[in-house]
């Protein structure tokens, strides 16, 4: 019995899609274990039927299951992974790819197996595929029997992957293993083709900056390999000449561990370091910045702690080098918010909600902004905004 218990990676938003999804999932089977008490089984007619399908079975079937095991594992599955995958596709982006990922798994099976089915497994399936290419480093807490550990997402999900692999050739009966197998290749698909087409934001830490990481390592091992088994130094240049390796000043190191420093902190949840380590971090070179995240977390991190001069900074900071981000228009709100009423800044606070106002849709986020920009009043004439 292995179940994954959580991931530690921070979500942005809250996973709204994910949760009613689980919620519809599990009333859906209480509905079922009512109809069968009555001797009802109303949902019958609602599985998928590989032999003479209806177009609406592809997409009902997601969400019957055939015990409480079942739908335990799936939802297990489905809250631990598809909540980070919701914040990367956003709302109605995982939404489409949820119930695609059914409808894939759904053909993979019925490519070879005449025998109906239902769960949500496919898409649980797509969802976990896709986790493999957007955080395969996250790690993953796991209760295996009684006992307690943490291992790379990638691992786990490869280990599933292998075992549905290994049964399907062995023709074990009673799971749709190539729906599962499906649903698998079908996410990570989508997921590798959305980073690769820069149609989502890359990340440090996806599954194309590890492969990128790991070829420059090899070159690198190659180049140190050719130059020993010649008996030269691998940094001597074609023409004969040598590599200036240039030393790592004080300074540099410092910034290094200060980096590193931060970053452990807020792995460990450890936030009033965190914030002391930043400080230090920006106070030796103010254009330091964190991965997207952790200058996010640490921006906002900064802003509940009071800090509102550190908070600014960093998301300042967070907007110049990821500005094309989801959150950016929700920093430059809180940026507004931060001008106005603490730092007493309105020229950057007019600048900031300016700019939120053309890409905020929510009522009340607008609301807000105006309210902050007429308080402000028209500005200065000659006063540069941001």
């Amino acid at each position: 019995m292995i179940f994954p218990l959580r991931t530690d990676r921070r979500l942005i938003h809250p996973p709204w899609i994910n949760l009613l999804l689980i919620a519809v999932n599990i009333i859906v089977f209480m509905l079922q274990m009512r109809g069968a008490t009555r001797g009802n089984p109303w949902w019958e007619g609602l599985q998928l039927y590989p032999i003479a399908p209806e177009w609406y079975q592809f997409f009902t079937y997601q969400f019957l299951h055939g015990g409480w095991e079942h739908l335990l594992g799936n939802m297990v599955f489905l809250y631990v992974f598809g909540n980070s995958v919701e914040d990367r596709f956003g709302p109605l982006g995982y939404l489409c790819f949820y119930l695609a990922g059914g409808v894939v798994a759904a053909l993979g099976h019925s490519i070879v197996d005449a025998h109906p089915i239902l769960g949500a497994s496919g898409s649980v399936s797509a969802v976990t595929g896709a986790f493999l290419a957007l955080f395969p480093n996250t790690r993953v807490m796991l209760l295996i029997f009684f006992y307690v550990t943490e291992v790379a997402s990638g691992w786990l999900i490869l280990l599933f992957f292998v075992k549905d692999l290994v049964y399907q050739l062995l023709d074990v009966s009673g799971v749709a293993y190539l729906a599962h197998i499906s649903g698998n290749v079908f996410g990570f698909g989508i997921a590798l083709s959305l980073l690769a087409g820069r149609i989502l934001s890359r990340e440090p830490y996806d599954l194309i900056a590890l492969v990128s990481h790991w070829n420059r390592r090899r070159y690198f091992r190659t180049i140190a390999k050719q130059g020993q088994g010649r008996g030269e130094s691998p940094w001597r240049a074609h023409g004969g000449g040598r590599v200036k390796v240039r030393p790592v000043s004080e300074n540099e190191q410092a910034l290094l561990a200060l980096r590193s420093e931060v970053e452990h902190h807020l792995r460990e949840h450890e936030f009033e370091g965190a914030l002391v380590s930043y400080r230090r971090l920006i106070e030796l070179d103010p254009r330091q910045t964190l991965s997207r995240q952790s200058q996010l977390d640490i921006a906002n991190i900064a802003m509940k702690a009071g800090q509102y001069d550190l908070a600014a900074q960093a998301y300042e900071l967070y907007l110049e080098l990821f500005g094309d981000d989801d959150f950016a228009t929700d920093a430059r709100l809180v940026l507004g918010l931060l001008y106005t009423r603490h730092l007493d800044d309105a020229a950057r606070a007019r600048g900031h909600l300016k700019q939120a106002l053309r890409r905020l849709h929510d009522p009340n986020r607008r609301r807000m902004a105006e309210a902050m920009l007429e308080d402000l009043g028209p500005g200065e004439a000659g006063v540069p905004t941001v």
